[in-house]
This record gives C-alpha cells, structure tokens and sequence, in this order.
C-alpha cells in the first residue's frame, strides 16, 4: 500500500498545476479514442461492411473531432496564469465527445445503435475535474443528447421498432449515464482518512 501512497505522492514539474497536467493528459488519451475509432471505420469499410456515404460521413466526423482535440492539446500545454483555461478545455472537449457520441448513434440507426457506449468518454472525461457538479451535468446532457437522437431517429424511419422499446432503450440507457456518474463520484470524492 505504500507504493500506491508514493505514486499518488508523485510531484508535478516545478511550474505545473494539476489542472494543466489534466487537461494535456485527457486530450493525449483521446489522441488514442480517436485512432481506435479511425481503425474501426478502416476495418468496416475493407469488409464492406458501411457504405460509401457512412464512411465518408463517418471519417468527417472524426476529422473533425481530431481538429479540436489538437486545438485542444496545444493550448493545453500553454502556461497561462488562469486555471480557468484549462477548465475550459476540458469542458469545450466534453461537449465535442458528446456532439460525436450523438452523431455517431444518430448514424448507426439510433436506439439500435450500438455507439451509445461512446457516451461514456464524456462522462469519465468529466471525472477528471473532481467536481460533481460537472459530472451531473456531464451525464445529463449525455441523456439530452442520446435521447434526442433516438427519439429523431425513430420518428424519421417510424416502423422500424415499436415505441415501448424506444422509450424502455432511452430510459434504461440514460439511467445507466447517471450509474456512471455516480460511482465516478465515489471514487473523486474526497478521503477522509488517510492512508
């Protein structure tokens, strides 16, 4: 237990906060969301498994999402003075995995969709700024989302299941998006004892 105390214990670079440490660390791992996502649409498209339209809707996309994630990573690794920046580039890149996250579910035929798992990047994203706040509305506007674009989606192609479905799927799914969010919120919260 104690080399978990000493590797918790670790110091930041003299110069650092923990909030630009947070933000260049979350947009790197995205840097590897967004090529397992970009392997993906690789693989499907070799099998002909999507269709000329999806993948090139598909690989915009991405296109898009790796554009701001790049933006993001190098203002995050900026000095600046404000911590409220590196805030914001959390936030900003919250807000671009849940537009992704929808889109994607939109594409894949909504509540049928198998992309509703994209939903928890944002949601763990959000788990990097200790504030449950932040988690709460992280997990709420994933439920917003997941439920507009299914419920558009069933509407646009109506008949392709049945409403008692679509509203059990949308439920079941956004009560899973605060689950997460929830235990996301035992594990930032602070420890009394010490260790």
């Amino acid at each position: 237990m104690n080399w978990l105390v000493r590797v918790m214990a670790k110091k930041l670079a003299p110069g650092t906060n923990w909030l630009q440490t947070t933000a260049v660390r979350v947009t790197r791992v995205h840097f590897l969301y967004i090529a397992a996502y970009v392997l993906s649409i690789i693989v499907f498209d070799s099998w002909n498994l999507y269709t000329h339209e999806a993948v090139s809707e598909l690989w915009t996309a991405v296109g898009i999402l790796l554009a701001i994630n790049t933006v993001l990573w190098y203002l995050a690794r900026m000095k600046f003075s404000n911590n409220t920046i590196y805030i914001a580039i959390v936030l900003i890149l919250i807000a671009a995995d849940i537009i992704f996250a929808a889109y994607n579910v939109f594409w894949q035929r909504g509540l049928a969709s198998k992309a509703v798992a994209l939903f928890a990047i944002p949601i763990v994203t959000a788990a990097v700024l200790r504030s449950r706040s932040t988690l709460l509305a992280t997990a709420t506007l994933s439920a917003a989302a997941y439920s507009i674009v299914s419920v558009r989606y069933f509407y646009l192609n109506y008949g392709e299941s049945f409403r008692v479905e679509l509203y059990g799927t949308v439920g079941f799914y956004s009560a899973l998006f605060f689950v997460l969010a929830g235990l996301l919120m035992v594990i930032i919260q602070p420890r009394a004892e010490r260790f």
